[in-house]
């Protein structure tokens, strides 16, 4: 079996000492080794040819917090009351005098202390000591554990009481050893010869005939190493990239718009009613600056009537809403509440030339909901929003294509059923069905309704969708709480395997 010159120093040591079993700690302080991580490393190599096994022993140690060593050092509160009436020689004090001894924080638990441990007896405000000179176990516990650190020593109950008063901190190490199997004492009966090693033969010890000299190590490939965490793109940025290529390599193109938006794009142009649930303090976030901005004169006007009236340019379309709408309430400022806005926007921005073209535009942004914060909801997070105008496109078109866009998201079992959204009708939502889950809601759909498009003077049906990021990023890593996804745990991030379906 071939061995690094590390392996046969590590193997050495064990022949020399003739035992099965050392610590770690043992092991780095020899000449062979020096150090623990060249002792792990090494061990973890051996444990791959099975000549070694680590073993690992979990010990809790306790030792003084901040707070513990300035007991020790000024004595506990109690003590220093008992030490104070000494001096002034006698066995009592009042308890509005204490201040003098203590500071307003250490009072109230001083005489719980006091109390507590049945050393004074507190009668009409004044404090009655029956000992000065008298033992605290916990005193003498807090002494031992500056110096000695085993916890397995001392009572359970003073160490609890102890650490309740924050005066110890208790950690939780790892005792490791390594131990020969019956492979390794097997090969330690041969004797071990070291001899120096190289990894790469140069022109200079084939000029000197050192080579002749030196061993020139081979490689093992399926040696375990340690862990490397490389740099990487976080989950939530794997995904956005990933369905962006997905909605690329579909003829999509990308649009944007602000994270700040008037309620004029918000909500209006979608025909949603200005006193629709949505828009109260419970779904949405209002601006304090700016307050109000401005919005295209125009399209107000259209918009304003086919809200209060149904009508467009005079043509009668829909019954409208039936209300007085209201401009004050279209330029206030909002944090936009969907991704639907940018489409929305680039359709408004169309030319006539252009409007007689057709459109295949997406968006992938954050989103704003005034949300309490749970497993699954998060008052910030990722929406896509995607649309198709064209002149023939209809209902099973956009089937077709969302079908077409889960599948190359890697879901295979898909269906959709029907839904209602204000702005769209018909509307659909699609599921797709995991093994253990069941069937899970991730988007939803619909045509724009004729209230919508024809403000903006688009003759063209438009089919229009939008997914959550956030719960496709939560499928894709198997999580149960979206917090998860946000709280940057490095242990977690440097884990983490996201894989493209």
């Amino acid at each position: 079996m071939e061995l690094h010159i590390d392996e046969k120093k590590l193997l050495k040591i064990f022949q020399d000492s003739k035992r099965e079993e050392m610590p770690v700690s043992e092991l780095s302080k020899n000449e062979l080794m020096n150090s623990e991580t060249k002792v792990m490393r090494t061990a973890l190599w051996l444990s791959g040819k099975e000549l070694v096994d680590i073993i690992e022993k979990k010990k809790k140690h306790v030792r003084l917090s901040k707070r513990g060593e300035d007991a020790l050092n000024k004595g506990f509160p109690e003590r220093r009351i008992a030490n104070y009436l000494k001096e002034k020689g006698s066995n009592n004090v009042p308890i509005k005098d204490i201040d003098n001894i203590l500071d307003k924080s250490e009072i109230n638990p001083a005489l719980g202390h006091l109390k507590r441990k049945n050393i004074a007896k507190i009668e009409k405000g004044i404090i009655y000591f029956d000992n000065l000179d008298y033992k605290d176990d916990e005193e003498e516990v807090l002494k031992k554990i500056k110096t000695d650190a085993n916890i397995e020593k001392y009572n359970p109950k003073i160490i609890n009481l102890l650490k309740k008063r924050g005066l110890i901190e208790i950690e939780e190490i790892t005792d490791r050893s390594i131990k020969l199997t019956k492979k390794g004492k097997e090969l330690i009966k041969n004797p071990i010869e070291i001899k120096e090693e190289i990894s790469q033969l140069t022109r200079e010890h084939i000029v000197d005939g050192k080579w002749r000299e030196y061993h020139i190590r081979s490689y093992d490939v399926s040696i375990p190493t340690e862990e490397v965490y490389p740099a990487k793109y976080h989950p939530m940025t794997r995904v956005i990239y990933e369905v962006k290529e997905v909605l690329i390599g579909m003829g999509f193109k990308e649009v944007k718009s602000p994270i700040v938006e008037s309620e004029f794009w918000n909500f209006d142009v979608l025909f949603e009613p200005q006193d629709h649930p949505a828009r109260d303090m419970q779904d949405t976030f209002f601006l304090k600056y700016p307050n109000s901005g401005e919005i295209p004169g125009n399209l107000f006007k259209k918009v304003k009537d086919i809200h209060e009236r149904g009508v467009v340019d005079g043509k009668k379309i829909s019954k409208g809403w039936n209300y007085e709408f209201k401009k004050e309430i279209s330029e206030r400022m909002v944090l936009r509440t969907h991704t639907t806005v940018s489409s929305i926007k680039y359709l408004a921005s169309l030319s006539n030339d252009e409007k007689n073209k057709p459109h295949k535009v997406f968006c992938i942004d954050r989103v704003f909901r005034n949300e309490s914060i749970d497993y699954k909801h998060l008052p910030e997070f990722y929406q896509c929003e995607g649309i198709i105008m064209d002149e023939n496109v209809n209902f099973n078109n956009l089937i077709g294509v969302l079908v077409e866009f889960l599948k190359r998201l890697g879901f295979d079992k898909i269906r959709v059923r029907p839904a209602y959204f204000p702005f769209t009708e018909p509307s659909l939502e699609a599921e797709v069905y995991l093994e253990g889950k069941g069937w899970l809601e991730i988007l939803g759909a619909g045509m724009f309704r004729p209230e919508v498009l024809e403000p903006l003077g688009i003759k063209k049906p438009v089919l229009a969708w939008g997914i959550g990021l956030s719960r496709l990023a939560m499928l894709r890593l198997g999580l149960i709480d979206i917090r998860e996804l946000h709280k940057n745990q490095l242990t977690w991030l440097k884990r983490v395997k996201y894989v493209n379906k």
